[in-house]
C-alpha cells in the first residue's frame, strides 16, 4: 500500500503548479486598465513630438504637461542644471576637454573615439553622494496624492521606497543593447544613437541592504553617453528624456530615435504582444510602483571611458582595431586579435522626486587605487571567461570523482566500509548533487553557456547518482547489524529505566480439591544473546512444559532460524511491528528532499540584504566543508584508525575548497563576488584542522583528545607490553622467542623483544616494559610511534600493523586460531 505521506506532498505539489498566479486581473478588467494605459502613453507620446529643446524649463516656469514634470509636482527641478553641469564635467575627464565639442555634434574632421559601441554587459563599482548634493534643495510633496488606498481608505505615506540614506555603497549596472535597425538611428551615413536598457542596483553600506530598478534610455554611440530615466505612474521618464538631454545635437537624436521607438512599442501593447502593461515599467513585472508605496524615480547619466588598445597609438588605426575587436568578439570567424579590454563608465544619477544626487565613486575626487568609477565586461567576453572556468571546475569535478572511484575500489570488503563514516560520504554527495541542480538551473536562462553547464552538471550528476549513492548503500548495508544492536541496546536502557510491573509469587498451599500443591517450576532464564537479555522469565504459576523429544521443529525454506527467534523475543520486549529502523529507500528520498529545500532556500538568499546574504552563504559553506567531521566521531566511537585513504583525504579536501576559493579569493569570478580573504582562510583552515585531527587519530590514536568515558570501550590492537605477573599481556610465544637466556637478558635490558609474525613469517621488535620502567615513557612520541608498527590480537598473537591491517580487509579471524577478531 502506498505511503498516504507521498499522496498529500503529492497533492500540495500540484495545486501550487496548477494555482493561477496571485493578484491576476480578471480579462475584461486588464483589458481596461491597458486601454487606460496605451491612451496616457499616446497622451505622452504626442507632447514629445509637439514640444523642442527649452519648452522644458524650471528656471523660467516652463513645464510640460506630462506626468513628473508639471508645477504642480513640486519636483526638484531646480537642481537640473548643476546635474548637467556635473555630468559634462565627467565627460571631459573621461573624453578629454578637447572632446566635449562632439556632444554638440561638432569637430567632424576629427577621427572617431576609441570607443565600444555595444556596451551590452555588466558594471561594478561604488557611488558615493555628490558634491552638489547640499545646493540641491529638498522637494515638498504632497504626499496624501500618492497614498496608496486600503480596503479603509488611503494609506499614510511617509516617504518613497528605493530612496538613499547612506553616505556610501556599492554600484552595479547591467546594460541590454540590440543590434536592430528599429532601434538604431542613422545620420548621415553613421550611427548616431541606439535605444538602451538597464538595471541598477544600488547597494547601502550602512543599512546592509541594496534594491534595483530598470530603466530605459539612449546610447550617444559617437561620444559613449547614456542618457536613462524610470517611468511610473508619477514621472513619465522616458517621454519626457530628451529635455534632460546635454546638448541640441543629443537632444535631436534622441527625439527623433524615441518617437520612432516609442510608437512601435505602443503598437505592440495595442496587439497585446507584450506580457506587461507598461513596457518601460522599472520591476520585471510590468508594475510601476509598489503595492505599498511608490518608489524614487532617477535620471541616469553614463559616460564611456575611452578604450585602449594595446600595442597602437591613439588615432584612426586605434578606432578601426577596436571595432574589429569588437565584432570578431561578437561574431567569431577565428581571427587573432588583441584580448578585449574592460569597458568604464562615469556616472552621476539624480532623483527629482526624492531629491538625492549620487555619482560613481573614482578620479579626480578619489585616487585609481581607492575606486575607479565602474568597470565590467562586455557580455561576450563574459561568456568566453565563463566557458573557461566552467572547464577548469569540471576538472575539478572529474578530480573528486576519480578519487572517489579509488576509495571505493579500496572499501570493497564489508570490514573497510564499516569504518567509513555514512554520513560523511552523504555530505561529500549533497554537495555534488546541489552542484547539479545549480547547474541545469542556470542552463535554462543562459542559452548561450548551456552545452558546458549541462556537461558539468552531468559530471556532477554521475558522480551523486552512479557513484555516490551506490557507495551509500553499500555502506548502509554493511553497517545494518551494528545499527540494531544499538537500536536493541537503547530499547533494553529504555525499558529498564521505565520499570516493569513486579509479577505475583504467592504460591497456594493446597489445591482446591485438597490435594498438596506441586513444587514451583524454576524460573524460566532469559535468553542471553550479544545484545543482553531479550526475554523476561516466565510466571511461576505458569505451566512448565515437557520436552518428550517428539515435538517437531519447522525449519523455513532458507534454513534460516533466526527469523523464528526473533518474533517471540520482539513480543516479549513489546516492541510493535511497525516500529523498525528506516530502510535505505527512505533515506534516499530524504537525501533529495534535503537537497531541494536547500536549493530553494539558497535562491531566497539571493534577494536577503547583502550582509545577511553573505553569511548565510558563509555558513552553508562553513557546513558543507565540516565533511570530515562524522569520519572523526566515528574514528572515535570504534576506536578506528585507518578508514579513507590518505590520498582521497587530501584530494577532497583540496578540491573541494577550489570552488569557494574561487568566489572568495579571484576577483573576476563570473559572479562579480565581493573577494573576502578572511573568510576563505576560515573555511580552509577548518577543512585543515580536521584533515590535521585525522591524521593525529592515525598516528596518535582514534581517541588521545576524548576521555575514556565519552565512548564505549573497545578493544585496543596497540597496547602496551609490560614483562610483569600483573600486566601478563606478553603475546603468546614470548617465552620461547629468544633462543638463548643472556640474549633474552640483553633484550630486557634495551626494553625490546622479537617476535614472530604470521602472516609475513617475518621478525618483529616491538617495546617492553620491564618492572622498574612500566611507568615510564607511556606518553613519549617515540613509544606511541612504536606501538603503531604492531597489533596484538584478543587472542595474544601478534602481527605487524600492515599485515593484519591487510587481512582484515578481507576478514576479521585471527589468521592463526581462527578466533573472532573485533572490527578495527
Amino acid at each position: 500500500m502506498a505511503d498516504p505521506r507521498a499522496i498529500v506532498a503529492l497533492v500540495i505539489l500540484l495545486f501550487i503548479f496548477f494555482s493561477p498566479p496571485p493578484g491576476q486581473e480578471p480579462l475584461v478588467h486588464a483589458r481596461s486598465r491597458l486601454e487606460h494605459i496605451v491612451a496616457a502613453e499616446r497622451h505622452d507620446l504626442t507632447i514629445l513630438n509637439q514640444t523642442r529643446l527649452g519648452d522644458f524649463d524650471p528656471a523660467q516656469e516652463r513645464w510640460l504637461n506630462i506626468s513628473g514634470f508639471r508645477a504642480n509636482d513640486t519636483f526638484a527641478w531646480q537642481a537640473l542644471p548643476l546635474v548637467k553641469e556635473r555630468a559634462r564635467h565627467q565627460s571631459a575627464h573621461a573624453l578629454g576637454h578637447d572632446n566635449l565639442v562632439r556632444l554638440d555634434g561638432g569637430d567632424g574632421d576629427r577621427p572617431p573615439l576609441p570607443l565600444y559601441r555595444n556596451v551590452t554587459g555588466t558594471m561594478y563599482g561604488e557611488w558615493v553622494r555628490s558634491p552638489i548634493q547640499p545646493s540641491v534643495a529638498s522637494p515638498k510633496l504632497n504626499m496624501t496624492e500618492y497614498s496608496p488606498v486600503g480596503p479603509f481608505g488611503p494609506i499614510p505615506l511617509r516617504s518613497f521606497s528605493k530612496n538613499v540614506t547612506a553616505k556610501a555603497g556599492s554600484l552595479e549596472v547591467w546594460f541590454e543593447e540590440a543590434d536592430t535597425q528599429e532601434t538604431l538611428l542613422w545620420h548621415e551615413g553613421k550611427r548616431v544613437a541606439r535605444e538602451v536598457k538597464a538595471q541598477i542596483s544600488v547597494g547601502d553600506e550602512e543599512a546592509g541592504d541594496s534594491w534595483d530598478t530598470r530603466l530605459f534610455g539612449v546610447h550617444f554611440l559617437e561620444t559613449g553617453n547614456i542618457m536613462l530615466a524610470t517611468t511610473t505612474d508619477k514621472f513619465a521618464g522616458i517621454f519626457g528624456l530628451p529635455h534632460m538631454a546635454l546638448s541640441e545635437y543629443h537632444y535631436q537624436s534622441s527625439q527623433e530615435l524615441l518617437n520612432r521607438t516609442l510608437g512601435l512599442s505602443i503598437s505592440e501593447q495595442e496587439d497585446g504582444l507584450l506580457r506587461s502593461f507598461s513596457p518601460w515599467a522599472p520591476t520585471p513585472d510590468g508594475t510601476s510602483d509598489s503595492s505599498m508605496a511608490p518608489t524614487c524615480d532617477m535620471i541616469v547619466y553614463l559616460q564611456q571611458h575611452i578604450v585602449p588598445v594595446p600595442g597602437v597609438e591613439p588615432g584612426p588605426d586605434q578606432e578601426s582595431l577596436l571595432s574589429f575587436i569588437e565584432q570578431e568578439i561578437r561574431f567569431p570567424t577565428g581571427a587573432s586579435i588583441p584580448p578585449a579590454q574592460q569597458m568604464a563608465f562615469s556616472m552621476v544619477a539624480f532623483s527629482p522626486d526624492c531629491g538625492f544626487v549620487i555619482e560613481s565613486k573614482g578620479p579626480p575626487e578619489f585616487a585609481p587605487q581607492e575606486a575607479n568609477h565602474l568597470r565590467g565586461l562586455k557580455l561576450e567576453v563574459g561568456y568566453q571567461r565563463a566557458r573557461r572556468h566552467l572547464l577548469l571546475f569540471a576538472a575539478v569535478v572529474s578530480g573528486q570523482l576519480f578519487f572517489f572511484l579509488r576509495q571505493m575500489r579500496d572499501a570493497s570488503t564489508p570490514s573497510t566500509r564499516s569504518r567509513i563514516s555514512f554520513y560523511t560520504i552523504s555530505m561529500l554527495s549533497l554537495g555534488d548533487g546541489f552542484t547539479t541542480m545549480v547547474f541545469c538551473l542556470i542552463s535554462l536562462f543562459i542559452q548561450t553557456l548551456w552545452v558546458p553547464l549541462i556537461a558539468t552538471g552531468f559530471l556532477a550528476f554521475m558522480s551523486v547518482s552512479f557513484f555516490g549513492m551506490r557507495f551509500l548503500m553499500d555502506i548502509w548495508a554493511v553497517q545494518a547489524p551494528e545499527r540494531e544492536r544499538r537500536e536493541r541496546r537503547e530499547r533494553q536502557q529504555r525499558q529498564q529505566a521505565a520499570g516493569p510491573p513486579a509479577a505475583a509469587t504467592t504460591v497456594p498451599a493446597s489445591t482446591a480439591d485438597g490435594a498438596p500443591a506441586q513444587p514451583p517450576p524454576p524460573p524460566q532464564a532469559p535468553i542471553i544473546t550479544a545484545a543482553g537479555a531479550e526475554t523476561l522469565p516466565a510466571p511461576v504459576t505458569a505451566a512448565r512444559p515437557v520436552d518428550t523429544g517428539a515435538t517437531p521443529v519447522f525449519i523455513p525454506s532458507d534454513q534460516d532460524t533466526q527469523a523464528e527467534e526473533d518474533a517471540p523475543n520482539a513480543a516479549a520486549t513489546g516492541v510493535e511491528a511497525g516500529q523498525r529502523a528506516p530502510g535505505f529507500g527512505s533515506l534516499y528520498t530524504r537525501f533529495y528532499f534535503l537537497l531541494l529545500i536547500t536549493l530553494f532556500l539558497s535562491l531566497n538568499a539571493t534577494s536577503w540584504p547583502s550582509g545577511l546574504r553573505r553569511g548565510y552563504f558563509t555558513l552553508l559553506a562553513f557546513s558543507y566543508l565540516s565533511f570530515w567531521i562524522p569520519q572523526i566521531h566515528r574514528n572515535c566511537m570504534r576506536n578506528c584508525r585507518h578508514a579513507l585513504r590518505w590520498d582521497f583525504v587530501a584530494g577532497q579536501s583540496l578540491l573541494r575548497l577550489l570552488p569557494f576559493a574561487y568566489f572568495y579569493g579571484y576577483e573576476n569570478n563570473v559572479l562579480f563576488a565581493a573577494v573576502d580573504l578572511i573568510d576563505l582562510g576560515i573555511l580552509a583552515a577548518w577543512v585543515w584542522i580536521q584533515v590535521l585531527l585525522l591524521l593525529s587519530q592515525e598516528i596518535i590514536g582514534p581517541r588521545w583528545f576524548v576521555r575514556g568515558t565519552w565512548v564505549p570501550p573497545a578493544y585496543d590492537y596497540h597496547p602496551i607490553l609490560r614483562d610483569d605477573e600483573e600486566a601478563n599481556n606478553l603475546p603468546i610465544g614470548a617465552t620461547t622467542s629468544m633462543p638463548s637466556p643472556e640474549q633474552e637478558k640483553e633484550a630486557k635490558d634495551k626494553g625490546k623483544r622479537v617476535f614472530d609474525c604470521a602472516i609475513c613469517m617475518h621478525e618483529i621488535e616491538v617495546p617492553v616494559l620491564n618492572e622498574g620502567s612500566a611507568g615510564e615513557g607511556l606518553t613519549t612520541g617515540s613509544l606511541v610511534l612504536e606501538r603503531r608498527k604492531y597489533m596484538v590480537t584478543p587472542c595474544r598473537h601478534i602481527f605487524h600493523s600492515s599485515c593484519l591491517e591487510g587481512w582484515m580487509k578481507f576478514r576479521l579471524v585471527c589468521p592463526i586460531d581462527r578466533e573472532e577478531l573485533p572490527p578495527l
